[in-house]
């Protein structure tokens, strides 16, 4: 036997398509969506393979990358074995490894820059940990280093309603090209009992006037209209996948 081969670096096509079961446990819905919906182009499966690696020296540590304020890719090293010290419920109820090492890489980033908006720091003293309440635009930057497409993510809106000619425009687009990665949030109006909650925005299908949307604490795709949708949801955040082959930021 080889003892010398070394162990896989960038995290395989089998770990990024688990992110679709992995189901939520803390706040960190717009962590979790936004992982799952990059893994539905081939842009973002790359950006994930690139910014989420098993170290090659240590079976039992993931490396996740960030970019910092002052667009450095900055390393976070997990490990996989053994608790983080203060992040013993997040080992106990978070199974996805990969998944937790990324909260906890967010939560030691915003500890170090407080980089997330303001109105998501409002309930941090209510929260276990620092990864938890954030907004997916924040996230998506801190991850891909490339801005999103945002529609009202963070206006004085209730719901999309007023935004309709904007999203119908974006809707056209996503109808006509299937490979995206957009999500939704919620606000202070509900859909199934939760406010302020993120959901992937799966499918849009305008023959038949619907939108697909999924949320990661039980995994199931729900079909709406879309004006359910735009009386509903407050924001948008995204991309498509030719917007994923930038690079803005560098290493």
């Amino acid at each position: 036997m080889n003892f010398n081969i070394p162990f896989r670096a960038s995290i395989s096509d089998n770990d990024i398509d688990n992110f679709e079961h992995a189901k939520q446990a803390f706040s960190d819905c717009y962590l979790m969506s936004t992982l799952e919906t990059l893994s539905h182009t081939s842009n973002g499966r790359k950006i994930l393979k690139k910014q989420i690696e098993y170290d090659d020296n240590n079976p039992a540590q993931i490396n996740c990358y960030l970019y910092s304020p002052e667009n450095k890719r900055i390393k976070y090293s997990i490990p996989t074995d053994t608790a983080v010290n203060g992040y013993e419920k997040l080992y106990k109820l978070q199974s996805n490894e990969i998944i937790r090492s990324m909260d906890i890489s967010v939560a030691e980033y915003e500890k170090r820059y407080k980089a997330k908006p303001w109105i998501c720091r409002v309930t941090d003293t209510f929260k276990t940990y620092e990864f938890e309440n954030n907004l997916p635009s924040h996230f998506m930057k801190v991850l891909t280093g490339i801005e999103p497409t945002v529609i009202a993510e963070k206006d004085f809106n209730l719901d999309l309603s007023s935004y309709k000619s904007e999203v119908m425009e974006l809707f056209k687009r996503m109808d006509k090209e299937k490979n995206h990665s957009f999500v939704m949030g919620t606000g202070m109006k509900m859909l199934d009992g939760r406010t302020w909650h993120v959901y992937i925005l799966e499918d849009v299908d305008l023959k038949n006037n619907t939108v697909t949307v999924k949320e990661k604490r039980a995994n199931n795709p729900r079909t709406m209209s879309i004006d359910t949708a735009l009386n509903t949801f407050k924001y948008i955040a995204g991309y498509f996948n030719e917007d994923l082959a930038k690079t803005e930021f560098q290493q």
